[in-house]
Order: C-alpha cells, then sequence, then structure tokens
C-alpha cells in the first residue's frame, strides 16, 4: 500500500471518529486544486497564491463589538487583476455551516478587502504573535495588497521588537479590490457560489497523478457518505 492510499485511508476512517476535525487536515489537499476550481466556477482567472486562515478582526465587521479578536476565512484568494477578492470556506460535513458564521461573511464581503486590511492592522499592533503576524503581513506584501516599510522590517529582524507598532502606522493598503465573493466547497449543494465536492473532485481529475486519482476516491466517499454513518471494516 502507497503511503497517498494510506493517509487517504485514514482520513477516510477517522471522519467517523467525534473528534476528528477533517477539515483541518485535508484543506491542504483541496488548496492544491482550489484556485482552477475557481476559475471554472466564476468565469474569470484566479491567481495561484492563496491566504489560509486570512483573520478578520470581529471589532471591524461589528462595530458594536470593538474588539481585537477574530474569525478566521478558511482561503483568501484573488483574481487575476486583483480586483476581486474571494473568501472561501471549506465545510466537510454541510452540518458544519453555521448561520453565525455566514453573517459574519457577510458583513466581511459588504465593507470590503481595505477595510478588512485595516482591522489585520490593528490585530498585529495589540497580539503577542506579532512574528506570526508579520509573515501574513510580508505573504500580503507579496500579493500587492499592503505595502510594508523598511522600518518595520528591519525592526522585525531583531529579538526586540520595540517600535513595531509605532512603524505599523506606515503600512500602505495598497490593494484595488473592487467586490468582495463569498464561495463555499462543501460536500454537496447548487448555486454561484457553491462548489460541491463532485464539482471538485472534476478538477481534480483533470490531473494525472496517483495523489489526484486517490483524493478523487475520498471526494466522492464524502459527498456520499455523512460521517458516522460508515462502520468501521477494522
Amino acid at each position: 500500500m502507497s503511503l497517498i492510499t494510506e493517509l487517504f485511508d485514514r482520513m477516510d476512517l477517522w471522519r467517523q471518529l467525534p473528534n476528528y476535525q477533517l477539515e483541518r487536515r485535508a484543506d491542504l489537499f483541496f488548496s492544491l486544486y482550489l484556485p482552477e476550481a475557481l476559475e471554472t466556477k466564476l468565469g474569470f482567472p484566479v491567481r495561484s497564491e492563496l491566504v489560509p486562515e486570512f483573520p478578520v478582526r470581529i471589532g471591524t465587521v461589528c462595530p458594536n463589538k470593538p474588539i481585537n479578536k477574530s474569525f478566521k476565512i478558511d482561503y483568501l484568494a484573488l483574481s487575476s487583476e486583483s480586483d476581486k477578492a474571494i473568501f472561501v470556506e471549506l465545510k466537510t460535513e454541510e452540518r458544519s455551516r453555521r448561520i453565525k458564521q455566514d453573517k459574519y461573511l457577510a458583513a466581511a464581503r459588504d465593507i470590503g478587502l481595505t477595510r478588512l486590511l485595516k482591522g489585520l492592522l490593528d490585530i498585529f499592533r495589540v497580539t503577542n504573535a506579532k512574528a506570526k503576524y508579520y509573515c501574513l503581513l510580508e505573504q500580503l506584501d507579496h500579493l500587492g495588497l499592503i505595502q510594508v516599510p523598511a522600518k518595520l522590517r528591519e525592526i522585525m529582524t531583531r529579538s526586540n521588537l520595540q517600535g513595531a507598532n509605532e512603524a505599523s502606522h506606515e503600512v500602505r493598503v495598497t490593494c484595488r479590490t473592487k467586490q468582495c465573493l463569498i464561495v463555499y466547497v462543501q460536500p454537496n449543494g447548487h448555486g454561484p457560489n457553491i462548489i460541491s465536492f463532485a464539482e471538485f473532485r472534476t478538477i481534480v481529475q483533470n490531473n494525472n497523478d496517483a495523489l489526484s486519482a486517490r483524493f478523487a476516491e475520498s471526494l466522492n466517499e464524502w459527498a456520499v457518505i455523512q460521517a458516522g454513518k460508515k462502520a468501521s471494516n477494522n
């Protein structure tokens, strides 16, 4: 048995267990094919780069809750012209959709990416995980969404990050996004903003390799068999 086969066999089996979160294990595999799946669904070219677990400051989307905590968007994707932002939510179970999360996503879409990026900078200034958030800022800089000043880059190379908060006020938000879209990748369903696992499987099958072939098999099972409904063969 190949390691690829064993890996997906384990996910197929372990997703039946009460505390196993398939989304968190499978999201990397989905990311390999997601830009092509988005292009096919939305009808315009999509950049290959993705930002996983994009933080959205709750105080930005909910002004009545002025806090620096965040909820996460599974993937942030951009059109090839960077004029459209796509907020992608991956759900490996239909019942994991939540009305509260859908409302947060709609609020994030409505206020736009520019304000979300400004909210992210607010989080950067208060977080104890500055090194990780700075890595995110660098990735967003690479995508052309912000411009990190040399002063902040230099500070973040030091062991003492004193002055980082002040320097972060010089970060320029440079995104040219005019529209934000929400797309759900989920086992079943139809609609202009839903990519079912059957649709996603078609994209995966365009690739002639062992990983894609085995992933396509699991996608079919995850769409047809609800977690907890398949008896173990062991």
